[in-house]
């Protein structure tokens, strides 16, 4: 059993525990293996290394390098043998992990070219003898096929990162490509017939997993029930009313690889939020594709947390028109562009103006309009602009935001978005067009 990455972070007790409480489930459900996803390292280098060291199953990525020493983080592949076919299992982290997390965090971290790397590793499991090979990786449908194309001598992808409900295996090649939602929400099984070492026949299954079909198991659910007794009181903190669906968009994909392109209604409300209680212009947040639904009704601290998992803060800063007129462009070409090494997160997110853009013009010349809530949007002009600390240090390929003047630091996202909640008899997501798509 493998798992495709993101294991350790996205949840509240994720982050009560610095990821070792997912460590212990999987370990828990006897996974074999799991490759560094791009929010491994966001509770720093150092607990990641523990969480590697500690973790009993395989932690593994053949394209990470420590900066200092130039050694692996970890080791690049496994071999298992199953029911006598002998299978190597490789490991390719997500190259562009250091536009998605803060920069402390992965700063004696190397990431090498996932096709380069899988080259030689390709080659290092044939000359040990092995049938299959696997590569388990953290890299996004349409890099999944484009990874197939370029290495030749992978029998299979179990990919992840992108969040694709695959039904059915992708064949490209000579590769099949398969992937299983994100969050828990599908088992996928992939069962193999292989003579003299090609895969001759294939069946693909994709299993929902909802509560109301499966029976608990009540070894697991000790080891849940044990995790949580120390932390119970935050867990159950209620902390407001939701009094419709908070839904993040374009959390989980098909068959096909999608763009990351839409306004999505709960990053909208984060937005207006931060805008509001900062008294800015603007208020930017990263295209997400993380997080799971809040239903009406009570919302607890950790079904906020999931949907706002990481430390970010909340800064302020004075931006022109032009520079925000910049930070839109990029956001369009991390979407658009056919470049696969530059493609990253989706559709910023924003409070406070409406932008209209044009992907099939040129790069850095796609926004066709801005239009400001407060005043007229000017290039000229200078605006009060809120965003969180990830895209100020570079986030998502956002360098602009590096040239703002008078920085200000306003504390946890988080913790500003669940106190806004707090003063509210209840909250719903804004339904006002922010962002269109034209030509």
């Amino acid at each position: 059993m493998f798992d495709a990455g993101d294991l350790i972070g996205d949840t509240m007790i994720a982050q009560l525990t610095d990821g070792e409480a997912l460590v212990r489930i999987f370990e828990t459900l006897r996974y074999d293996a799991v490759v560094i996803g791009n929010h491994e390292p966001d509770f720093g280098g150092g607990t990641l290394a523990k969480r590697i060291d500690t973790a009993g199953f395989a932690v593994i990525a053949a394209n990470v390098r420590r900066k200092d020493s130039g050694t692996l983080l970890t080791r690049p592949y496994i071999i298992k043998d199953f029911d006598g076919v002998k299978v190597g299992v490789i490991g390719l982290a997500y190259p562009k992990t250091p536009w998605t997390t803060a920069p402390k965090n992965v700063a004696n971290f190397v990431f090498e070219d996932p096709a380069d790397v899988a080259r030689n590793a390709v080659k290092e499991l044939r000359s040990q003898g092995v049938d299959l090979v696997i590569a388990l990786t953290h890299l996004g449908l349409g890099a999944d096929v484009e990874l197939a194309k370029q290495v030749q001598g992978i029998d299979v992808i179990v990919g992840g990162h992108s969040h694709n409900r695959m039904h059915e295996a992708r064949r490209v090649g000579e590769t099949l490509i398969v992937q299983a939602g994100a969050h828990g929400s599908d088992l996928g099984r992939l069962d193999l017939v292989v003579e003299n070492g090609k895969i001759t026949e294939h069946r693909r299954n994709l299993y929902p997993l909802l509560a109301t079909e499966f029976d608990q198991d009540s070894a697991v659910q000790q080891v849940v029930e044990d995790i949580h007794a120390p932390y119970r009181d935050v867990l159950d903190e209620p902390i407001g009313q939701a009094d419709e669906w908070l839904i993040r968009a374009q959390t989980l994909a098909g068959q096909q690889p999608r763009k990351r392109d839409a306004q999505s209604p709960v990053d909208s409300l984060f937005a207006d939020i931060l805008r509001e209680t900062t008294r800015s212009d603007v208020a930017f947040l990263p295209g997400v594709g993380y997080g799971v639904a809040i239903p009406p009704g009570k919302i607890t601290a950790p079904q906020l947390r999931q949907l706002v998992p990481h430390e970010g803060k909340v800064v302020t800063m004075q931006l022109s028109g032009k520079q925000i007129r910049d930070i839109l462009n990029q956001a369009v070409e991390n979407v658009f562009t056919k470049d696969i090494d530059k493609k990253v997160g989706g559709m910023i997110q924003v409070s406070g103006l409406h932008f209209t853009y044009d992907p099939k013009r040129s790069s850095g010349n796609r926004i066709v309009e801005i239009q400001m809530q407060e005043r007229p949007w000017r290039a000229d002009r200078t605006y009060r602009v809120a965003t969180n600390s990830m895209l100020v240090s570079g986030g998502h390929r956002q360098s602009t935001f590096s040239g703002g003047s008078q920085l200000q630091e306003h504390g946890s996202q988080y913790e500003m978005i669940k106190s806004y909640f707090q003063k509210q008899s209840g909250v719903s997501s804004p339904d006002d067009i922010r962002i269109r798509q034209v030509g």
